[in-house]
């Protein structure tokens, strides 16, 4: 394996499952370090949606909706590190940390009351998945954007 294939490897590892795009941009690999990955059977990749995850693991959907998010950030340069859940990416600027959660309605209302033992990042950005979104009180002074997925949307930004 090569350093960009090492990479990738090591991406996949932690999150379980991202879309095709996002290891591209992430990794700054070609297409090419990944399908040999494929063939040697260290990964694979759902032909229906594009998702490559690595062979031991199942596709974690959760971390796919929170690289959606993660590719708007790429530009600034950011330390990509896995969070300690629920939180499923922690995002480092020079400046500013987030905390990207991706969670299931029935989860939303014990986030929001323990939010701020859960998250110390200077911004967060939840991603619920529901059709149906409903505001509620979230439990913190810090700046929050809520969005819904599938497809992503903002719904709110508080503070």
């Amino acid at each position: 394996m090569n350093e960009k294939q090492n990479k990738i490897a090591k991406l996949l590892w932690d999150f379980q499952s991202l879309r095709e795009e996002h290891i591209l941009k992430v990794c700054g690999c070609s297409i090419n370090d990944i399908d040999v990955l494929v063939a040697n059977k260290v990964l694979v990749r759902d032909k229906k949606t594009n998702i490559i995850r690595y062979r031991t693991k199942e596709i974690n959907n959760r971390n796919v909706a929170a690289f959606d998010v993660v590719m708007d950030y790429l530009e600034r340069n950011p330390e990509i590190k896995k969070g300690k859940h629920p939180v499923n990416v922690t995002l480092k600027t020079r400046y500013v940390s987030y905390d990207i959660i991706a969670i299931k309605e029935q989860e939303v209302d014990n986030l929001y009351q323990n939010i701020d033992t859960i998250s110390k990042a200077d911004k967060l950005i939840i991603i619920i998945e529901t059709k149906n979104y409903m505001k509620r009180k979230i439990n913190t002074k810090r700046p929050c954007y809520i969005c819904t997925f599938s497809p992503i949307e903002i719904m709110e930004k508080i503070n």
